[in-house]
């Protein structure tokens, strides 16, 4: 062999000696100055090049909501619940063309195509109550997103697919997919069409079985922004509670789930494995009667638009709230509003609109001076007035009242029947400022109701009239006289209802409206809240027995037009149902009006009058200086309302009362005759 030979030989061999050292060269490279990253073309970020980065491209995890809590009335029947829906997006792999020449068209023709079928797959809800449309709608809809995803705008008509032109594109098909028959053909269409895939992603959607009904009191959701606090990018929504019980925190979602999804060369998922189940969504029981929610709604709407009739304007707004007085349950809360163009529009409950009550304050005046201030129930006011406006200086405070009509000489239960301002003054004149704060903090006039939900407004009053620098004889003159029938104040409905309950049963009170929230499987009931008694049983005594008397035919009893009125229908409310009406006149911020007066007509009653279970509150505003009285507007709707509840006490009393027949030849229950219930039979 040739010396020059050998040299050939020997380099070669170095040469390929070489080789394996640069392999573990460039591994270590990889390995040690490059810390485990790889590049990628596009990313900002490197890949970590470790086990687990090898497991996420291989393994996937799909993220399961946990649903919202459910919100139940006291007798289980359903105000709001989550239900199981699916985000459907598409993933779509345009077809290779037949001829090159026919890409765009045939690109047109198959996306026409899918838009066809998604939109009909979407519209195979059997509860639609106009398919057609629906299906045109869904269209129109599709077809954007599908113009977007594959920029058709700039497609030409025909001719082979640009260089530049989108291929491959994704695009959302329905946000809120929740009916089976849907879900069916959505998947029938995804397994027909190979260049098709469907994501579902599971989501929940709010459901609300009496929406109408309850808008302001069991509230709503709605999706809030949710910006990159760094460069204040939209980066996602959030669904929250903007107002009523939805607003609990209690409803709020528990930790998500999530199942695991391999990913395989087609970039089609498939699950491997059992999933994580999210947490199960919590249970609040509400103090809510649906029915009786039902009741107060229409009768308060009805009365409303019975305001309206013959040309005459609308009220501004109402409320209606039905209590249980052994509880302090608020069996129902309805509200009305003029202005809305929806029932989403008028979702307002009885807690946000708040007015001066007038006249219905003085039984709360009166059982508080009886108690504390030395009022004699049996002592006897000069209440006459002169004028045609029934006016009169009273004399223990020199402020100018005005009456409705003349009264004349009336004891303090008198001066409840007939609704005396001039006899309410002289008795509340006895009343000192001290007291007189104590008086708003018993009764709970401006304070929050303690039932943590959104929008609360509390009222209250003009702080400055406790002020230091306001002699005692200008406050017993002017905000004394004042808060003795009812002025200077702002109160909302529950609000007085929460004072009358405290009132009537002489002990303060607060209202409820959760009765037991169940979470991970832990009952936890609400207390009935009760604090000590404020009120002697014979204060009590003495102004319910003046309340029942307001509901009577007696000659000035402020409700004898409402019995005689119902004594047509052949209903008796005298003796059954007792109340105080109120009106007051005052100025509001109305929007688009400005400030301008209005007038607040409110009732606060109580059945059955000798052995009260329920309470309600009724009030309407009427942004005009027409006649509107308690009497004549929220009386009737709130007396409907009690007799209602005590029609659906007595038929689910005999729902659930065993029924039982007599023997022949005897009346009644015999010994004999078995004591099972034929309810149902």
């Amino acid at each position: 062999m040739m010396i020059r030979e050998r040299r050939l030989r020997a380099f070669l061999f170095g040469l390929f000696g070489l080789v394996p050292i640069f392999l573990v060269g460039r591994l270590g490279f990889l390995q040690v100055l490059q810390a485990g990253e790889l590049n990628r073309p596009g990313r900002t970020s490197p890949l970590r090049l470790t086990p687990r980065a090898a497991d996420l491209q291989r393994e996937r995890r799909d993220s399961l909501p946990s649903p919202r809590g459910t919100l139940l009335d006291r007798h289980g029947a359903t105000l709001a619940i989550d239900s199981d829906a699916f985000e459907v997006r598409a993933d779509v792999q345009l077809p290779r063309p037949k001829k090159a020449e026919d890409g765009c068209k045939e690109a047109r023709l198959y996306l026409a195509d899918l838009v066809e079928q998604l939109s009909d797959a979407l519209s195979r809800d059997p509860g639609l109550a106009d398919r057609a449309l629906n299906k045109k709608r869904q269209r129109a809809c599709l077809q954007e997103r599908v113009n977007k995803a594959f920029g058709l705008d700039a497609l030409p008509a025909s001719g082979e697919l640009p260089k530049g032109a989108h291929r491959k594109g994704e695009f959302l098909v329905d946000s809120e997919v929740a009916v089976p028959s849907v879900i069916e053909a959505l998947d029938d269409l995804d397994e027909a069409k190979p260049s098709l895939h469907l994501q579902m992603l599971r989501i929940h959607i709010r459901t609300y079985p009496e929406r109408e009904l309850t808008y302001g009191l069991v509230g709503y959701m709605t999706d809030k922004l949710v910006s990159d606090p760094q460069n204040s990018a939209l980066v996602s929504y959030q669904p929250v509670a903007s107002l009523g019980l939805e607003g609990l925190a209690a409803l709020h979602p528990g930790e998500p789930g999530e199942r695991i999804f391999h990913v395989d060369s087609g970039s089609r998922r498939y699950y491997a494995g059992p999933r994580e189940s999210a947490a199960m969504p919590s249970r609040v029981v509400t103090t809510i009667d649906l029915e009786l929610q039902k009741i107060a709604s229409r009768l308060l709407e009805d009365q409303a638009n019975a305001v309206g009739v013959n040309g005459k304007s609308l009220p501004q707004w109402g409320a209606l709230v039905l209590i249980e007085m052994a509880t302090g349950d608020v069996l129902a809360a309805a509200s009305w509003h003029r202005d809305a163009k929806s029932p989403k529009g008028a979702a307002c409950a009885p807690y946000q609109l708040v007015y001066e009550p007038g006249s219905i304050v003085k039984p709360l005046v009166l059982a508080y001076a009886l108690q504390n201030a030395g009022l004699d129930w049996n002592h006897v006011y000069d209440c006459s007035s002169v004028g045609g406006d029934n006016h009169r200086v009273v004399e223990e405070t020199g402020r100018l009242v005005r009456d409705d009509h003349r009264c004349g000489e009336l004891t303090p239960h008198l001066i409840l029947v007939n609704s005396s301002n001039i006899g309410a003054v002289k008795v509340g004149s006895r009343i000192t400022r001290e007291q007189w704060r104590d008086y708003l903090d018993v009764f709970g006039i401006g304070k929050p109701l303690g039932i943590d939900l959104a929008h609360e407004q509390n009222g209250g009053i003009v702080q400055k009239s406790f002020s230091p620098r306001i002699s005692v004889a200008a406050f017993k003159r002017w905000t004394g006289s004042s808060y003795s029938f009812g002025y200077e104040m702002q109160v909302n409905a529950m609000q007085v209802g929460r004072a009358f309950l405290s009132m009537l049963t002489g002990c303060k009170r607060e209202l409820r409206l959760v009765r037991s929230i169940e979470v991970d499987g832990h009952l936890q009931a609400a207390a009935v809240k009760s604090g000590d008694r404020f009120l002697d049983p014979p204060v009590v005594d003495a102004i319910r027995a003046a309340m029942v008397d307001v509901v009577s035919d007696a000659e000035h009893a402020t409700c004898r037009y409402l019995v005689q009125n119902f004594h047509k229908e052949g209903i008796e409310l005298n003796g059954l149902i007792a109340g105080k009406t109120g009106t007051a006149a005052s100025r509001s911020t109305i929007k688009g009006k400005g400030t301008v007066e209005v007038r607040n007509a409110s009732f606060v009653g109580f059945a059955p009058a000798a052995a009260p279970r329920y309470l309600v509150v009724c009030v309407l505003q009427k942004d005009n200086g027409a006649a509107f009285y308690g009497s004549s507007y929220a009386a009737p709707p709130a007396a409907r309302l009690l007799l209602e509840a005590m029609r659906l006490e007595e038929r689910r009393r005999l729902c659930l009362e065993p029924q039982v027949s007599a023997s022949p030849g005897a009346s009644g229950r015999s010994y004999q005759a078995p004591e099972t219930s034929q309810v149902g039979r």
